[in-house]
């Protein structure tokens, strides 16, 4: 059994593999935080300027505790390496999903949005292994927008070919919304938070900034449910296009 000192260093290691600031990106706002279930959790997000663009990440391995943060952690320095030596996308994407079906348990796997913002031509190209719903809002016309995964989770099976990719064009005022199903899952009296007051609150206040409206969520989700009813970790990860 761990020693709380044990968990505790786990718990601040994980932590400080996270963006210790977000990335500066003209004409774009960008945010993400991860608030664990417990001590150490199986979430994990990325946001950092690389030579391909800037790196978009959440991942969401099974469970929770100290076995799916070292998943999570394994897999956003995995993806980092392969990054910093040139890998495109495609290629990353196969490289880490065989590593984590050689590594981890038939049990154990991990859902992940990875992509590039290319601001120069306002897109996110992007894959969601198992990792969904993705919203899209559309700030012309306050219309929000959902896409499922692309292909399955990372670790589940080994693959020669990478799946589809998809791109998300990008307008003035559009926010893409990538959130953990700890978020939509996060119990009331009435149900689940689920996607439709997600929506709503994008809405809302879309027109600030993007740490505002994530803060406005973790908000709403504790006026929700209470404080107790967190059992999932909760991750948010938004970026918008000014």
């Amino acid at each position: 059994m761990l020693r709380a000192d044990d968990i505790a260093a786990a718990r601040d290691i994980q932590m400080s593999i996270l963006p210790p600031e977000m990335p500066a990106v003209p004409g774009y706002d960008l945010y993400g935080c991860l608030r664990p279930a417990e001590d150490t959790g199986g979430d994990m997000f990325d946001l950092v300027d690389l030579a391909q663009g800037t790196f978009i990440l959440l991942g969401d391995a099974t469970g929770h505790g100290f076995g799916p943060a070292l998943c999570a952690t394994q897999m956003q320095a995995m993806f980092r390496v392969a990054f910093r030596v040139g890998a495109q996308l495609d290629d990353a994407y196969i490289h880490v999903n065989n590593q984590l079906d050689e590594d981890l348990p038939d049990d154990r796997f991990v859902t992940a949005f990875a992509g590039f913002l290319d601001a120069s031509r306002h897109q996110v190209t992007y894959f969601s292994a198992g990792q969904g719903p993705i919203l899209h809002y559309h700030g012309a016309g306050g219309r929000c927008e959902w896409y499922g995964p692309t292909t399955f989770p990372l670790g589940t099976m080994a693959v020669d070919t990478a799946g589809p990719t998809r791109i998300l064009p990008l307008e003035r005022g559009d926010v893409l919304v990538v959130l953990s199903d700890g978020v939509y899952e996060y119990e009331g009296e009435s149900g689940i938070f689920g996607r439709e007051r997600v929506a709503a609150l994008v809405a809302r206040h879309s027109g600030g900034t993007m740490e505002a409206l994530a803060r406005e969520l973790l908000r709403e989700l504790v006026v929700f449910g209470g404080q107790d009813s967190q059992n999932d970790d909760l991750t948010i990860v938004l970026a918008k296009r000014e």
